[in-house]
């Protein structure tokens, strides 16, 4: 009877964690993703390989070691050929016998994404630096600070649904939006850059004032395309800047932002991490009866963000 009892406790036991496991599986199948984008204010996210560079090298060229970086793309923009460029400083090319102290991405890493409301990952790759040893005789063991700068090519598209119609001054029963309204809402691609604040209102019979905020999310520097081509040091010039565009999938409407000389497109500086825009809409052309239409803001950068680590360099007894 005892022996009945504890098969009976077992089965039920097993069909407890059997009935867990399946409700696992299924909640990782289902999970679904709301919105046009997956979001989030991550782009690369990297690291040094585990023992790439070793915490203890030998001095005199007695040990050959590696230098690599792990990276994977948390956002959503997918990274060309040759759109990471990774520098090391810290260190002393020769003494480490190393050829270069950059290095650049040899194929794309693709960004996250949004499938039919499920979630696929970004890419993840190496970027390896020449082999290296130090080569040095030393009397006595040192430590050295190895830092690593990465600078990629990135890209954000937020978009929003403007209210619009010819007159925007004019109330109708047959409107289904405000042409006036503080707080639109838009969404962004998973990026370090972000668009945020949006808002429109009415200025004139034929003419709409929207404003809103380009921001800097993340814990990187920000610089103009193209700023960094075989190395990632140096350039302030180009710090605090990107490229933004406004369009619209139709050419509805072109924006003329004062930003950038009455164009849909231009370079911006941020200041303290974030910068506001005003842009103009003309809806003489526009249909009578308000209706909503896309508006897609693109922001084109550099991102730069680096990590650190430390190595000892030990003397080698002979």
């Amino acid at each position: 009877m005892v022996r009945n009892k504890r098969g009976l406790i077992s089965v039920i036991f097993i069909l407890a964690v059997a009935l867990f496991l399946t409700g696992c599986e299924q909640t990782e199948e289902t999970t679904n993703l709301d919105g046009p984008y997956v979001g989030g204010s991550e782009g690369l996210k990297f690291s040094f390989q585990e023992y790439e560079p070793p915490q203890i090298v030998l001095d005199d060229s007695q040990e050959d070691f590696f230098i690599t970086l792990v990276v994977k793309n948390m956002g959503e923009y997918t990274i060309p050929e040759e759109g990471i460029i990774a520098s090391l400083s810290g260190v002393d090319a020769n003494a480490f016998g190393l050829s270069s102290l950059n290095t650049v991405s040899a194929i794309p890493v693709t960004g996250v994404a949004n499938d039919q409301g499920y979630f696929i990952e970004g890419g993840e790759e190496l970027l390896e630096f020449d082999e290296a040893e130090y080569v040095n005789d030393v009397a006595a063991s040192f430590d050295v600070i190895l830092r690593a700068d990465v600078c990629y090519e990135y890209e954000t598209e937020a978009l929003a649904h403007l209210c619009l119609k010819e007159n925007v001054v004019k109330k109708s029963i047959e409107d289904v939006c405000e042409t006036n309204n503080p707080e639109l809402s838009v969404y962004n691609s998973g990026a370090p850059i972000q668009v945020s604040g949006l808002r429109q209102k009415a200025v004139g019979a034929n003419r709409v004032q929207i404003v809103f905020t380009v921001q800097n999310v993340g814990k990187g520097l920000v610089y103009l395309p193209e700023t960094f081509t075989d190395s990632c040091k140096g350039m302030d010039d180009n710090i605090d800047k990107l490229k933004v565009t406004l369009r619209n999938p139709q050419n509805n409407f072109e924006a003329e932002c004062s930003a950038f000389g009455k164009s849909p497109s231009g370079e911006l500086r941020l200041v303290n991490g974030r910068k506001e825009i005003t842009c103009n809409l003309d809806t003489t052309d526009l249909q009578e009866v308000s209706y909503q239409d896309l508006l897609i803001i693109d922001l084109e950068y550099m991102y730069r963000d680096h990590v650190r680590t430390s190595l000892t360099v030990q003397n080698a007894l002979t």
